[in-house]
């Protein structure tokens, strides 16, 4: 089944997503904060800053307007770097439609409150609809060459969990589920950490 997704965030990670989510038969928006790369990917239908030599499904339209990539969305995934989360939350909060979804698939805390990024998106999108946490050792250049990966998807509501399962794995991508949005969070936080200690 269809579905139209908005993917806030043109960075690798968001892009790759934005790929991932476009091959799987969605209609994806791609909003980029910087009006001149969605210019370019529009163009040249590749993020050349982000993630070279991926060639950006017809069915990805990339938007420097943030109306344009979530007005009539049934999913909004956010995956804008963790500092950013909370404007661009709260910017879009307004734009939701009813029962849409929010998926969060940016690592980390958020500095000074400390708060996870599934806090930060119910504390400023309180009229949302359920919120899933995307999360695992996954790399954006993998998930785009559609090499095997595995993911967690977890959230309060099994339901929901369900259906981010059902529509957002594929052949490539294996979709695990799980209640535990706390242990899911803080462990994808510090994953930078113990790789760099590697």
């Amino acid at each position: 089944m269809t579905h139209t997704i908005g993917v806030l965030g043109s960075g690798s990670w968001g892009t790759a997503l934005g790929v991932h989510l476009a091959r799987t038969g969605h209609q994806v928006r791609l909003w980029a904060r910087d009006g001149a790369l969605a210019e370019q990917m529009a163009l040249t239908r590749i993020n050349a800053t982000y993630l070279a030599g991926i060639e950006l499904p017809e069915a990805l339209r990339p938007t420097h307007a943030l109306e344009d990539a979530i007005t009539g969305a049934e999913f909004v995934v956010m995956a804008v770097p963790s500092h950013g989360v909370r404007a661009v939350a709260r910017a879009a909060s307004s734009l939701l439609a009813d029962g849409c979804t929010l998926v969060s698939a940016t690592k980390g805390l958020e500095a000074g409150s400390m708060l996870r990024m599934s806090e930060v998106l119910r504390a400023e999108c309180p009229a949302g609809g359920d919120i899933v946490v995307l999360s695992g050792p996954s790399f954006a250049i993998e998930l785009a060459r559609e090499l095997p990966t595995a993911m967690v998807a977890a959230g309060e509501s099994a339901t929901a969990v369900e259906v981010i399962q059902l529509h957002f794995r594929s052949q490539a991508l294996r979709l695990y589920g799980s209640g535990d949005v706390v242990g899911v969070e803080i462990g994808g936080s510090m994953k930078p950490i113990e790789a760099a200690d590697v």
